[in-house]
């Protein structure tokens, strides 16, 4: 086995050196987080994942503190990982054909629990499939609050004979998980929540097969019941640099709200900031339209009165 390790740190390759020694520790990935969590380092198992694969690699001090920790949980040489991460990344001005991402843990809250429910679907990442172009719309009753959302995306496949898609949504504010259903493109598949962290993580499974680069279009509706709270903004998380995004808020035309702004910060450890404000004008109905758009939280935010 040492042997092995040996090798795999010999080799120069981060990740490659990562990979052998959690699979010659014998431990998942979620006992990985769970060990550095008791240490005192939040790393998602996503991220773990995307190092050990080479998809990214750590960069930030936090991060760096995680792969020394890494060495004593794997019981690697001292320097044995951190000897092998590469130079960090340029952080000027990118070109525009470069595809940027965010690890997941940095837009969602308690992306841990998202973790866990991901988990339950034997997910650990959501890289089968690229977005292109998302289009949000937004429907609000009389009394301010939400009745349904409609989700349509242009996806992309990333390898070959992708079957099915991925929605993640998280309303917990809003009191209570919506319900699910799939109006072109294909057909609901497992559905997986946490309820008191208000996260939702469906598949869909497509109506073909796709292989790589060939795109698919799917519309799904998410619809509320019960009575869930008044709403006063909605944002789309992108993990990574989307062509084009579409959001679309419709009011009632009993219950207009008096001024609405658009909204971004670049994850949830940054303060939410005012882009712009829209004129309403009186119209049920606010867009937000973004072309070329950065990983991040984007949005719109509205007040009542």
């Amino acid at each position: 086995m040492d042997r092995q390790l040996a090798a795999a740190l010999e080799s120069g390759s981060f990740a490659h050196g990562l990979r052998t020694a959690i699979r010659l520790r014998r431990l998942t990935l979620e006992q990985v987080q769970h060990e550095l969590a008791d240490r005192g380092v939040v790393v998602s198992a996503v991220t773990l994942s995307y190092w050990s694969r080479g998809r990214s690699q750590p960069e930030r001090a936090e991060s760096i503190r995680a792969v020394r920790l890494l060495e004593d949980i794997l019981d690697t040489p001292t320097g044995g990982l951190t000897a092998l991460l590469a130079p960090p990344r340029p952080r000027g001005p990118r070109r525009a054909h470069v595809a940027v991402s965010i690890d997941r843990q940095r837009l969602w809250d308690e992306a841990h629990r998202l973790d866990r429910v991901m988990a339950q679907l034997g997910i650990l990442d959501e890289e089968r499939l690229c977005l292109l172009s998302v289009h949000d719309r937004f429907q609000l009753d009389e009394h301010r609050r939400p009745v349904r959302l409609s989700i349509t995306e242009v996806v992309r496949a990333q390898r070959d004979r992708v079957d099915r898609a991925l929605v993640i949504f998280q309303g917990r504010e809003l009191g209570r998980t919506p319900r699910l259903s799939v109006v072109r493109g294909g057909w609901p598949g497992r559905v997986r929540t946490d309820e008191e962290a208000g996260f939702l993580v469906a598949e869909v499974m497509l109506d073909r097969i796709i292989d790589r680069d060939e795109t698919a279009v799917v519309e799904c509706a998410l619809q509320y019941s019960g009575e869930p709270e008044k709403m006063t903004d909605y944002d789309r998380r992108l993990p990574y640099t989307t062509r084009a995004y579409l959001l679309e808020v419709e009011f009632h035309p009993t219950a207009l709200p008096v001024r609405c702004h658009a909204t971004t910060r670049p994850t949830i450890e940054h303060a939410r900031r005012d882009t712009h404000e829209l004129a309403l004008g009186g119209a049920p109905h606010a867009h937000l339209a973004l072309f070329d758009v950065e990983p991040g939280i984007h949005g719109l935010r509205w007040e009542w009165e």
